[in-house]
């Protein structure tokens, strides 16, 4: 009940998001759900998993801003605690290395690995994704955008051109 209740808010909140800061610099934000430390943190991995290229990287266009209200406000407690938790473990990490990156595709291949570990960066990076492709940077600029769409297409070819595609070495 609580995963059909959180996830009935997000278009609430996804809404509130593209309207209320949408292009505005969201540097003196005040975050509700993460500690300012952990709003830093947040700050950081987004980057690594969204880094800026020939467009803004995810922190530019204010997904840890969506992240703090998504998960203060649609997420279940336990998922709350349990990403609390990761980024207090991550926190920890990131003290005895000086590549971030490295600990960070860890992270990745343990959590979207066989074993259920980490789970929480599954959801991390499952709305830092939400968060970046609906931002007007990820929907004009980082996709395959279409002002005027045409018919509908169903099979379309992917090239090593085609936005959206590309390969990494992160999951999702």
């Amino acid at each position: 009940m609580g995963l059909i209740g959180g996830s009935s808010l997000l278009p609430s909140v996804l809404s509130a998001f593209l309207t209320g800061c949408a292009g505005k610099d969201m540097r003196e934000y005040t975050p509700v759900f993460f500690s300012k430390e952990e709003y830093m943190l947040v700050q950081s991995l987004v980057d690594i998993i969204l880094p800026a290229t020939v467009t803004r990287s995810a922190s530019e266009v204010n997904v840890p801003v969506f992240l703090d209200k998504v998960f203060q406000q649609c997420i279940a407690p336990d998922e709350q605690k349990a990403i609390h938790e990761g980024l207090s473990d991550l926190a920890k990490a990131w003290e005895q290395t000086t590549d971030n990156t490295i600990v960070v595709k860890e992270l990745d291949e343990k959590a979207f690995g066989k074993k259920e570990a980490n789970g929480w960066f599954r959801t991390f990076k499952k709305y830092s994704l939400i968060g970046y492709f609906t931002s007007q940077e990820g929907v004009t600029k980082a996709s395959n955008y279409v002002k005027f769409p045409e018919a509908y297409k169903g099979d379309i070819p992917a090239t090593e051109d085609t936005l959206n595609y590309g390969k990494t070495t992160l999951h999702y």
